[in-house]
């Protein structure tokens, strides 16, 4: 499929697209915490060769340390890299919220006992009032040696808190260097609800302990397209020297817009996943940024498989038990769809005029159906178009349309019945099971309550 350039030749100018873009996948770390269901160690290293045989070079692993999982899906990866199951380039970024937890992190790493010259760490720091003065102290009481008085620091004020954090986050940030096996990250949490000379500050700080990856951090999907260029850009343009990451939430509905605008302002890469699949609303859908780019900016992927795209999504859903929506850009299973009447017909002439996207192309079908607005003309076209299939055994004109079209109609609403009252079981169910698979904080408490409050077991026992 030839790349097709959608947007104004007057604008192309105006682009700033980096000539490696990167893509950080979260399918397996935000991807699975959306998951209804427990993902086993094997289903993930299925999706990372899938991600690998694609073209994906960096997976985000998970939060670290102390997390089980994530550390024995990094040992798994690791091993698949190893036997040549992903690609020799592809690396894994393992998070780590800055201060005390992070030295245990690296520890955890080289305890693994093998290369991790692929393996980065991303220290993820509180850039925002809310998170400076919320989730900062937290992170903070970890540290047994901590002298940080939350009383205090409640009464401060955000100007205060704000170089208090600037502070704490250059004396730490040497610490994090240490680490000198794979790369380095920073990212800046909540950054798009942060004050924005603030979050100039941090990168600065960032900057100068010589660390050059920053990721910008959407934590609540409310960043608007119009924040990109005052956030993203000016940093861009200001320190030429780091490679910036954006990392987008779709909250409401703008995730993979704002992506778009920020790699072309110059962002070196942004977070994606299969399906969209990701914490709340979820990321920027990784078929959706690789087929703008594709088809409406003209960028091509090096060593992209773009064929692979929709069995992606297919197994993503499978092993997730979450579905797409059916109508999905670029991988939905009726996404690339039409109705026969007028718009076939056009096809012929103009294959792209209501989809510049093959579906071929993405690993799908075009699949043409009659409907409601296929109409009696569009019966009637349909008919002359196989008239040779029909030979002498039916004439082809409006009252042969009409007469079919009225079967059809018949035969489309008999199935309807049928397919609806199914359809909607299904719904309810899925529905019902989605909910029913997590465990809720009251059920949570019912839990502990049952298996280790000795009074509730002995209740328990008796009672049997």
């Amino acid at each position: 499929m030839p790349t097709t350039t959608a947007i104004p030749a007057s604008l192309h100018g105006a682009l700033n697209f980096q000539k490696n873009i990167e893509f950080w996948d979260e399918t397996l770390r935000e991807g699975a915490e959306r998951s209804s269901i427990s993902p086993t160690l094997e289903d993930k290293l299925e999706v990372a060769q899938e991600l690998s045989r694609t073209g994906i070079r960096t997976i985000v692993v998970g939060i670290f340390p102390g997390v089980e999982q994530s550390l024995d899906l990094l040992s798994g990866l690791l091993d698949l890299q190893a036997r040549g199951s992903l690609h020799s380039d592809m690396r894994f970024i393992v998070i780590s919220h800055v201060g005390v937890t992070m030295g245990q992190t690296i520890a955890e790493l080289y305890g693994l006992e093998r290369s991790l010259a692929n393996v980065w760490i991303l220290a993820i720091h509180s850039a925002s009032d809310m998170q400076i003065k919320h989730l900062f102290p937290v992170i903070m009481k970890k540290d047994p040696d901590s002298r940080l008085d939350a009383a205090q620091w409640e009464q401060m004020s955000d100007q205060e808190r704000r170089r208090e954090n600037l502070a704490w986050l250059a004396d730490f940030l040497p610490t994090l260097s240490q680490y000198r096996v794979g790369g380095l990250a920073v990212g800046l949490l909540d950054a798009f609800r942060a004050d924005k000379n603030h979050l100039r500050d941090a990168v600065d700080v960032v900057r100068q302990a010589n660390i050059r990856h920053i990721r910008l951090v959407d934590t609540a999907g409310t960043c608007i397209p119009q924040q990109v260029d005052k956030y993203v850009g000016e940093l861009i343009r200001e320190f030429p020297e780091v490679s910036f990451y954006g990392h987008f939430h779709d909250d409401f509905g703008m995730a993979t817009a704002n992506a778009m605008l920020g790699l072309g302002l110059g962002l070196k890469g942004v977070d994606v996943s299969v399906g969209g699949f990701a914490n709340r609303a979820g990321h920027p859908a990784l078929a959706e940024v690789v087929m703008a780019l594709h088809s409406l900016y003209g960028v091509e992927l090096p060593g992209f498989d773009y064929g692979n795209l929709c069995n992606l999504s297919r197994l993503v859903e499978h092993l997730y038990g979450l579905m797409e929506c059916p109508t999905q850009s670029i991988t939905g299973v009726v996404t690339h769809s039409i109705l026969s009447g007028i718009r076939t017909e056009l096809l012929k002439k103009a294959p792209q005029i209501f989809d510049i996207i093959d579906p071929e192309f993405v690993g799908a079908r075009l699949t043409k159906s009659f409907g409601v607005r296929s109409g009696r003309d569009g019966v009637l076209r349909f008919l002359k178009g196989h008239e040779s299939t029909f030979g002498s055994r039916m004439r082809v004109d409006s009252e042969s349309a009409d007469r079919v079209f009225d079967c059809l109609q018949k035969a489309w609403e008999e199935r309807s019945v049928a397919t609806t009252r199914e359809m909607r079981e299904l719904i309810a169910r899925h529905h019902k099971l989605l909910t029913s698979m997590s465990f809720t904080e009251d059920e949570m408490l019912e839990l502990v309550r049952k298996n280790f409050l000795v009074e509730e077991k002995l209740e328990a026992a008796n009672a049997s």
